[in-house]
């Protein structure tokens, strides 16, 4: 029974601040960074304010948990270290598929309609944007695709240039169907296929690229 406890314990403040974390997106995709105060989150999440700042110790601490917990940089950095030897279109799929998921999600997309245009005008929005999700994101994808170079499989391209284009592709379709609401000629799958299509076709060496005919 002794040793039951601490993991109970352990359990106890992993649910309180996944809980936390759910509050703060919540009230964050209402309201704002700078509208936000920790004290809706207390009461969004049903605690008292106090609790908050045992687990973070400030609003922006908070805000990076919920950019980490809600962008796609966690499954990412994992799909890229236990897929790292998996052929480029089996890797570039998994992403294509993560994407299309998150580009379906109406929270995901609320969030993201309302946070974004905040990060391009408060800076410290905007640093945690880059620190916590796209800087992680693109390194992640960057590593996979210098280890399929020393393979050969990829032709000569600086790894951050490639995982750059490639991002560049699937999150502009987000921005001009799901953000800005552009009449899209396809689905959002659709076009991330056609887009991995387009990468490919200008990525691979012609040995990989024979492989797959």
């Amino acid at each position: 029974m002794g040793k039951r406890r601490p993991i109970l314990r352990k359990q106890r403040r992993e649910e309180t601040r996944r809980r936390i974390i759910e509050a703060a997106f919540r009230v964050f995709v209402r309201k704002g960074f700078k509208g936000t105060s920790n004290r809706e989150i207390a009461r969004e999440a049903g605690i008292s304010p106090g609790l908050i700042y045992w687990y973070f110790r400030s609003k922006e601490e908070l805000f990076q948990a919920v950019v980490e917990a809600k962008s796609f940089v966690l499954p990412l950095q994992q799909m890229a270290q236990t897929m790292r030897d998996a052929p480029p279109r089996e890797f570039l799929s998994q992403i294509v598929g993560l994407g299309a998921t998150l580009a379906q999600d109406p929270k995901m997309i609320a969030a993201m309609r309302l946070l974004l245009p905040e990060a391009i005008r408060n800076e410290r929005v905007r640093r945690v944007f880059v620190t916590r999700a796209i800087r992680p994101g693109l390194r992640a994808v960057a590593g996979y695709l210098a280890a399929q170079q020393a393979k050969g499989l990829l032709r000569p391209l600086d790894p951050e240039i490639g995982a750059q284009l490639w991002m560049g592709l699937l999150l502009s379709q987000i921005l001009l169907s799901r953000l800005l609401r552009i009449r899209s000629p396809a689905s959002i799958a659709r076009l991330f296929t056609e887009a991995l299509e387009v990468y490919l076709h200008g990525v691979l060496t012609s040995a990989a690229a024979g492989k797959r005919r």
